[in-house]
């Protein structure tokens, strides 16, 4: 009962923070890197534009405490598994292994909200904060080695993420590599192929490196989930806008939050459940 109490306690309080330093970060992090190589932040129209008149990126108020409940939510959520069935009696390692994926999965789900707000308003997915989630998922590695039953702390005899699933996949350290190359290698494929195609950018080398952090961060099940909603979901969001007209035949639209939303889901909605 202890631990529990002291779990809630703990998801309130770092997701309290977590949510407005997201947007203090967004806000506060350096114009440059939020622009093209070699670009002048100065002849960017919109970064010109704030840094002249001081703007803020992202309005502080209601967002940080919009981003601080979604992130109180996801703490509790991820943190809590192991009381689902409503016992309060768990083993130590059940427990370990609960806190390191709430820990692991709130690093990941910061940065990439951070890198959907920048996709979004900017069109240019930070490598910084790319390379910081790449590193996020040294986090999720001892979670794919180590596999621990919610229900009774038994180790299963097939890989896979934190319990439950009999996918025979290989062994938990290489997930994150193959979900790297799944995702990085078919983002990359996509871009060759729509510039051999259409004569254009289909899509950024950005989402490339998005996709191989993304694949890192989920390993090979999560990965492929994630991109193919991401993909399927911005098409259909595509097909909408013009159909609507307020998207224009040429106009070039984000993939990044569609990537990150969908990875999000993924941690906070799949994961539990595996």
């Amino acid at each position: 009962m202890t631990i529990l109490i002291v779990k809630v306690a703990v998801s309130i309080i770092v997701g309290f923070f977590a949510g407005p330093a997201a947007v203090y970060v967004f806000n506060h992090m350096p114009a440059r890197w939020l622009c093209e190589y070699g670009e002048d932040p100065e002849k960017n129209p919109k970064l010109a534009k704030e840094l002249a008149e001081g703007e803020k990126r992202i309005k502080e108020n209601p967002w940080r405490w919009v981003y601080a409940v979604g992130f109180i939510c996801l703490c509790l959520r991820l943190s809590l598994i192991e009381y689902s069935d409503g016992q309060l009696s768990v083993q130590p390692e059940v427990t370990t292994a609960t806190t390191q994926l709430a820990l692991a999965g709130l690093i990941a789900c910061w940065l990439m909200l951070i890198i959907a707000l920048a996709d979004l308003k900017y069109m240019i997915i930070p490598d910084q904060f790319v390379l910081l989630l790449a590193l996020s998922s040294i986090g999720f590695i001892p979670l794919w080695k180590e596999e621990f039953s919610l229900a009774g702390g038994s180790q299963l005899p097939t890989s896979g993420y934190l319990v439950g699933t009999s996918i025979a996949w290989p062994e938990g350290f290489w997930q994150p590599f193959i979900g790297m190359a799944i995702g990085g290698g078919f983002m990359l494929l996509c871009a060759i192929a729509g510039k051999l195609v259409f004569k254009q950018d289909a899509f950024g080398f950005g989402d490339v490196k998005l996709c191989a952090a993304i694949g890192l961060v989920l390993g090979i099940n999560g990965t492929i989930a994630a991109v193919a909603a991401a993909v399927i979901i911005s098409g259909f969001a595509a097909a909408a806008g013009l159909a609507s007209g307020r998207y224009r035949k040429n106009d070039q639209k984000p993939l990044g939050p569609y990537l990150c939303g969908c990875a999000m889901a993924y941690i906070i909605i799949v994961m539990p459940l595996m």
